[in-house]
């Protein structure tokens, strides 16, 4: 459990950091790019000091279900809406958004036993901790309002590189 808190802390910081890239360029989508892009090449260079590269299937690709091939898909859309979202919201409203998204999903695939999950029953303990969550958020939301509008209007977004582009 600690190295998942740990996970989770270092996790926080993804959608700042690459918020500050998002500004950095052009296009929220060149951001993304290049923060797959460098997690590729960590994950190319780990594999090949360890030996691991190139994959083995334990059995053929083609007999593997189709929607395994999406989860790089899935982390796309995560870092994109982050590089989009976490500059106009601030990172915790966004990841207690996220959080609870997750825990609400995971309830459902628990519970119907979907995507190789083994089946765990939507119990009233599990419902009133999901529940919890979504109460977290809408206090975590309610807040973030209050403090908009106690402050007047937020701050400006920074510039983006296509702004300043303009600008010249």
């Amino acid at each position: 459990m600690l190295v998942g808190l740990a996970t989770g802390c270092l996790l926080a910081t993804q959608p700042s950091v690459n918020g500050q890239l998002g500004r950095s360029v052009a296009h929220p989508m060149q951001a993304s790019m290049i923060s797959f892009a460098s997690g590729a090449a960590i994950v190319f260079v780990i594999c090949l000091a360890m030996g691991r590269f190139p994959p083995e299937f334990v059995r053929p690709a083609g007999q593997l279900p189709w929607w395994i091939w999406f989860g790089g898909a899935i982390g796309v859309v995560m870092v994109t809406t982050s590089l989009i979202f976490v500059p106009r919201v601030g990172s915790l409203p966004w990841f207690a958004a996220v959080m609870t998204g997750q825990t609400v999903g995971a309830v459902i695939l628990d519970h119907y036993g979907w995507l190789g999950n083994p089946r765990a029953a939507a119990s009233p303990m599990r419902l009133l901790g999901t529940a919890l969550l979504i109460a977290g958020v809408l206090v975590i939301v309610a807040a973030q309002r209050q403090v908009d509008t106690t402050s007047g209007d937020p701050p400006p977004a920074e510039p983006t590189a296509s702004d300043q582009a303009t600008d010249r």
